[in-house]
């Protein structure tokens, strides 16, 4: 894939199956996401969001 390709694309996990985007994640402000493979593909993706509560910018 080169950048061509990419143009256009925001900033995120792309999952690719067969060629095709099959699923994106989106970036969070705070958070974790996982991805679990059966028999070389994406089988589930867990994501997790945090709050901050009581943090605050200087």
């Amino acid at each position: 894939m080169g950048k061509q390709a990419l143009e256009g694309m925001t900033d995120g996990v792309y999952i690719v199956q067969q060629g095709a985007i099959v699923a994106v994640l989106q970036p969070k402000e705070f958070g974790q996401d996982s991805i679990q493979w059966q028999h070389k593909r994406v089988f589930e993706v867990n994501e997790m969001k945090r709050t901050r509560i009581g943090s605050y910018k200087k």
